[in-house]
């Protein structure tokens, strides 16, 4: 399969998270509380996966599969928490722009020494100069995104 389909489902996935953004903070003015926010956030999510689990009928692991799992398997609804109960905060206080963009240094930062690493499995994709210097250019870009 061509990269190219992928890349744009990535893309319009990123374009996805600024909107997010918005709404959740929006969803924190009506609740004026983050925790609530966020649970309405996870509870819609909840609901929408159900139908969705329901409709296509995937096969589920079984309690034993789960068991075996990595324990870090684990983490990704702990760090999804975390990151919606930010946004709700956040999001307010800096604007969309400003948390998107933040958010995506630390995504990059993140996914470089990962990748670095060969971190959870993955492959290893050594830190380099010219890596290093496309964060440096989305920090600089963060920086004049807070100045203007």
């Amino acid at each position: 399969m061509a990269q190219w389909p992928l890349m744009l489902a990535a893309l319009v996935t990123g374009a996805l998270v600024p909107l997010q953004l918005a709404f959740n903070g929006q969803l924190g003015g009506v609740t004026r509380n983050a925790f609530t926010a966020s649970l309405i956030v996870f509870l819609v999510g909840a609901l929408v996966l159900t139908i969705v689990v329901a409709v296509t009928r995937p096969s589920l692991p079984t309690a034993s599969e789960l068991a075996a799992a990595p324990k870090t398997v684990w983490l990704g609804g702990v760090i999804a928490t975390g990151y919606i109960i930010a946004i709700v905060v956040l999001t307010p206080r800096l604007g969309v722009g400003l948390t998107t963009g933040l958010i995506l240094v630390g995504q990059i930062m993140t996914a470089l020494m990962l990748d670095h690493l060969g971190a959870f499995g993955n492959a290893q994709h050594s830190l380099n100069g010219g890596r290093l210097a496309g964060l440096t250019l989305m920090i600089a870009g963060i920086a004049t995104i807070k100045v203007y």
